[in-house]
Parts: C-alpha cells; sequence; structure tokens
C-alpha cells in the first residue's frame, strides 16, 4: 500500500542526519562564490538524479554543474576503450581543476566507475572537495573517500533513491534562499 511506502520514506529522511545536508550545502555555497565547478556522478536512478541535481544547481543556484552521465560519448567512450570503471574518472582527470568539487550518487556504495572518480578525486585534490549521497552502508568504499557523507539509514534501494532527491532538492532550495 502506498501508505506503507510513504512512511518508509518518511522515516528514512528522518534519519538522516541535517548536519551532514548543511556540510553539503556550506561546501556547495563556497563552490558558487568562488566560481568552482560541480561535477556530479552516479549509475541508473542515480544518474537521473545526478542529472536533476545538475540542471538545479545551475537553473535555481547559479553553480556551475554538470552531470557526466549526461555526457554520454564522452564517458562511454572511456568506458569501452580504457574499462568501464574508468568510465567518470578519466574524464574528471581533464575537467576537474584542484578546487573543483565532486559529488558521487550510490546507494551502494561501492559501484566501480563512482568510486574510481572519488578515488581519483582522493588522490588529486584536497580535503572537501567531496560529496557522497549513499545508501545505509556508511562503511562503503565510496564512505571511505568522500569528505561529506550524507547517508540514506533505510534497506530498501527505492527509499534510498527517493530520498536522494529529496535531499538534493532541500539541498538546491537552501542554496536558492541563502540559509
Amino acid at each position: 500500500m502506498f501508505n506503507s511506502y510513504r512512511t518508509d520514506v518518511e522515516t528514512a529522511l528522518q534519519g538522516v542526519p541535517s548536519v551532514y545536508v548543511d556540510e553539503a550545502v556550506n561546501v556547495l555555497r563556497k563552490a558558487r562564490l568562488e566560481s568552482f565547478t560541480v561535477f556530479i556522478v552516479g549509475n541508473g536512478g542515480s544518474a537521473a538524479t545526478a542529472s536533476h541535481f545538475a540542471n538545479d544547481l545551475v537553473k535555481m543556484c547559479g553553480v556551475r554543474a554538470y552531470s557526466l552521465s549526461d555526457m554520454i560519448p564522452l564517458v562511454t567512450a572511456y568506458g569501452n576503450d580504457d574499462e568501464w570503471e574508468n568510465m567518470y574518472r578519466e574524464p574528471l582527470t581533464r575537467l576537474m581543476s584542484p578546487q573543483d568539487i565532486l559529488i558521487s550518487i550510490s546507494c551502494s556504495g561501492y559501484s566501480a566507475n563512482v568510486v574510481e572518480a572519488a578515488r581519483m578525486v582522493r588522490e588529486r585534490r584536497i580535503a572537501g572537495n567531496s560529496i557522497a549521497l549513499i545508501g545505509s552502508d556508511r562503511k562503503c568504499e565510496l564512505a571511505r573517500l568522500a569528505d561529506v557523507i550524507i547517508d540514506v539509514p533505510f534497506k530498501d534501494i527505492r527509499v534510498q533513491e527517493d530520498c536522494h532527491m529529496v535531499i538534493c532538492h532541500a539541498i538546491a532550495g537552501l542554496l536558492r534562499s541563502g540559509t
């Protein structure tokens, strides 16, 4: 029943500590003020969230943001020629400047291509440049690589994906309002 699912989403959202969302807002506020670029990566439903979030950051918040999953010819060329786990990593090595921000979205926190993108940022950039939206496993590979971790403490991937979109909308709203 719908009421049960709605309750699951509400329960999951109540478990997301607002301090992590506030940290992400602060990172993105700095990116906007200093004209840094934000790159967002994800697979499947998380790729759709990445695309939607990039749109909101640009249109609503004045942040220079790109979803790499929208760059289909580029990322599939790297995936085909340089291994699929590098489909985001390799373009980011050419596109990112040291101060730029990476937002990684993965419910499992173990998606190889998303993890490799975060690993590249960790290896080449200063701390504070990586935000991860993950599912319920705060010990996942992606969480170990990110500076700001927003987890959804609920096991159902549908609920996690819905919560990620709500969190992205909340971040965009907070950036737009200036709070």
